[in-house]
């Protein structure tokens, strides 16, 4: 069954300045822990586009391919398109404004990490706390110094 988390945050920004770290995907390697590259392999229509995510996760480097639906600036959502270590890889992030001209941001992941024959489930456990308890907190604190950071014209 797929774990699910979400957390959320005030960030010292205005929503379309948060709206534009999340979605400048090319440079999520700068700054997001254990990504190794990040790119956009398809644009559709409707603001959908795919993109291809290289990230180590400490006990193992996957590649996959999540279906993003962009809602600018309020809104995206994704959805696991390809890849060989999740079956499922769901997520969201919802803006809104705070007071003082700063940014809440809600975001929420969904992950389920397929067990292939001989793995021990241990690993799986692992793999899936890295993705959900580990990485949330620690990918929403850097989007977060990301957006402050950009504002505050030092990047």
């Amino acid at each position: 069954m797929p774990e699910r988390v979400s957390k959320e945050v005030v960030v010292g920004v205005p929503v379309a300045a948060f709206w534009a770290v999340i979605a400048d995907y090319a440079r999520y390697a700068e700054f997001v822990p254990g990504i190794h590259g990040c790119r956009v392999v398809r644009t559709g229509e409707g603001g959908v586009k795919e993109v291809e995510y290289d990230l180590d996760l400490g006990v193992k480097r996957v590649k996959y391919v999540l279906r993003h639906v962009e809602e600018p600036p309020r809104r995206m959502a994704w959805s696991l398109a390809s890849g060989d270590l999740m079956k499922v890889s769901n997520g969201s992030w919802e803006l809104s404004e705070a007071p003082g001209g700063k940014t809440r941001a809600r975001y929420t992941v969904e992950v389920q990490v397929a067990k292939p024959p001989f793995v021990p489930q241990a690993f799986i456990d692992k793999v899936t706390d890295e993705m959900t308890k580990v990485s949330l907190p620690r990918n929403l604190d850097a989007f977060k110094a990301r957006a402050e950071k950009l504002a505050a014209g030092h990047a």
